[in-house]
């Protein structure tokens, strides 16, 4: 595998694992219904799965270009998160456009 093409890949497949968490961060952020502990515990339970399989199959598939693959996939899982996590505090801390009032 190419290393642009790992590492856009990568990329890619990471974002893909935080989709279900994000949808629920979303809903928490917003004050929505359907944040709930189970919730939470079955959209991190699904990042994993879809992270775990995305690794395993690329591994079986090809060695070459797998670290590469690797890196952007955590890489930008983290950078994903980090931002939701820098909204979720100014969130907290009243200076965001989503907060409730109440």
């Amino acid at each position: 595998m190419e290393p642009q093409v790992a590492i856009a890949s990568g990329a890619l497949f990471g974002l893909l694992g935080c989709v279900a968490p994000a949808v629920l961060f979303e809903r928490a952020l917003r004050g929505g219904h359907g944040a709930s502990l189970a919730a939470g515990l079955a959209a991190v339970s699904m990042s994993f799965l879809v992270l775990t399989v995305v690794l395993l199959v690329v591994y079986a598939a090809t060695n070459a270009g797998f670290l590469e693959f690797g890196c952007a996939l955590v890489g930008s899982f983290l950078l994903f998160w980090a931002v939701e996590a820098i909204r979720a505090w100014r969130a907290a801390n009243g200076r965001s456009p989503h907060r409730r009032e109440g």
